[in-house]
């Protein structure tokens, strides 16, 4: 059909149907804010996080070359080092539970980024 002078008619333009609202709340993408890792506690003992790291060693499907000889994490070549990298793999793939990180009470939450030099810690 043509309009006035030869020009065609435009097209009237259709509203888009309205998008339905989700009836729950959307949960956000985490953000630098959520990060959480775990680390030991000060007050835990070279023995202890010994026994922490030999625990998550044993199971099946965690990766601790990262802390041996040559990897990545191996230095600084301590318990408290290595606890730190193994305990935090652990609290990561488990699901970030607070109970994750207890290690009979020698675990801790922490927002600081406990990564160094080579070695990157999971979050």
């Amino acid at each position: 059909m043509r309009g006035t002078a030869g020009v065609p008619d435009q097209p009237v333009p259709t509203p888009s149907p309205s998008v339905p609202t989700p009836s729950s709340p959307v949960p956000k993408p985490p953000t630098q804010g959520n990060k959480k890792w775990c680390v030991p506690k000060a007050e835990a003992t070279d023995a202890q996080l010994q026994s922490n790291i030999d625990y998550v060693c044993s199971q099946g499907g965690m990766d601790c070359r990262p802390i041996q000889a040559n990897g990545a994490c191996f230095n600084p070549n301590t318990a408290r080092a290595h606890a730190s990298y193994v305990m935090n793999s652990w609290y990561q793939s488990k699901g970030r539970n607070d109970f994750d990180c207890n290690f009979s009470g020698t675990g801790a939450i922490t927002s600081s980024d406990p990564s160094n030099g080579s070695c990157s810690f999971l979050s």
